[in-house]
């Protein structure tokens, strides 16, 4: 079993993604850690809202073999009904998982047997059509696996604009410790130089001070307590510290694609529909280039906006 501390993964952040975008880079961006024979499945993680800084970081320390997305949503369009239905929708935070299906019960094990979360059922359902919308994608309604907090109220049901594979949101991704991230330079050599200066105070702390009356101390107790000292010297520098990272927004050979896909769902996200999409000047300029490089916009923009 993993200890608490050990990193097991990488985590970094994408904004304005999709589940089904990252699906569709991902043999792109993770070549030699994707397999699409793999089974995967997509779950919903209800969790207190104070709690989401620990389930970004989930991945650091939860073993996977595979790459783990994790899509937090806020629901705006879908307020309003969630209230009607007596539920706050600013009691918990949203995170839609799509992972292996070999790698789930490792990475929801802490959550359930440590953290109070159970295993419940969601019914996930288009949001009414009385109900005030930006924008909508029709989808039928399913059951979805949900890992949900002990301490919120069981909701039953979640209406959304669109399917979950759709939602444009900020996702954190967990990718398999294969090579670990390097860190920005400055930021390892501010890390270092905090390392070193706590390294210092103990060592001071843990120096006794001399007196004029000295106390009589063993050769074999100096001998114990400069190897303690050592030790933890020795157990700081090995430490490895771990931060988030910001994920490539272009993929390797493709980047005006993904710059191309990238820009529409941002729109989607912010309300546009498809003609007021096609009229944005943003999009008309990725258009043309994406064009030019040979990128089959049309088909494209009916695959991300359908």
């Amino acid at each position: 079993m993993p200890c608490l501390g050990e990193a097991l993964g990488n985590v970094s952040v994408l904004t304005n993604v999709t589940l089904k975008q990252l699906k569709e880079e991902a043999p792109v961006r993770w070549p030699t850690l994707w397999d699409d024979a793999v089974e995967r499945t997509t779950c919903l993680i209800l969790l207190p809202r104070k709690s989401r800084p620990e389930m970004e970081q989930h991945g650091f320390f939860v073993e996977h073999k595979y790459p783990v997305f994790g899509l937090f949503y806020r629901p705006r369009d879908e307020a309003n009904t969630l209230r009607s239905r007596g539920i706050d929708p600013l009691s918990a935070s949203y995170q839609f998982l799509d992972i292996a299906v070999s790698d789930l019960e490792l990475w929801v094990n802490e959550l359930i047997s440590n953290q109070d979360y159970e295993l419940v059922s969601t019914i996930i359902e288009p949001l009414p059509s009385n109900a005030i919308s930006s924008i909508r994608l029709a989808f039928e309604s399913f059951e979805m696996s949900t890992y949900a907090h002990k301490s919120l109220d069981y909701f039953g049901s979640l209406p959304l604009v669109m399917p979950p594979s759709s939602l444009v949101s900020k996702a954190f991704l967990s990718i398999p410790d294969i090579v670990p991230i390097t860190l920005d330079d400055n930021v390892q050599k501010e890390v270092q130089k905090e390392v070193q200066e706590e390294m210092v105070e103990e060592i001071q702390e843990e120096t006794p001070t001399i007196t004029e009356t000295p106390a009589i101390i063993e050769t074999n107790e100096i001998v114990e307590e400069k190897g303690f000292s050592e030790s933890k010297v020795e157990e700081k520098s090995t430490t490895t510290p771990r931060a988030i990272v910001e994920e490539q927004k272009s993929l390797p050979g493709v980047g005006v694609e993904a710059e191309f896909r990238m820009i529409v769902q941002k729109l989607l996200g912010e309300g546009y529909d498809s003609n007021a999409i096609m009229e944005n000047v943003e999009f008309q300029d990725i258009s043309d280039r994406a064009t030019a490089a040979g990128v089959n916009t049309w088909e494209l923009f009916l695959k991300l906006a359908t």
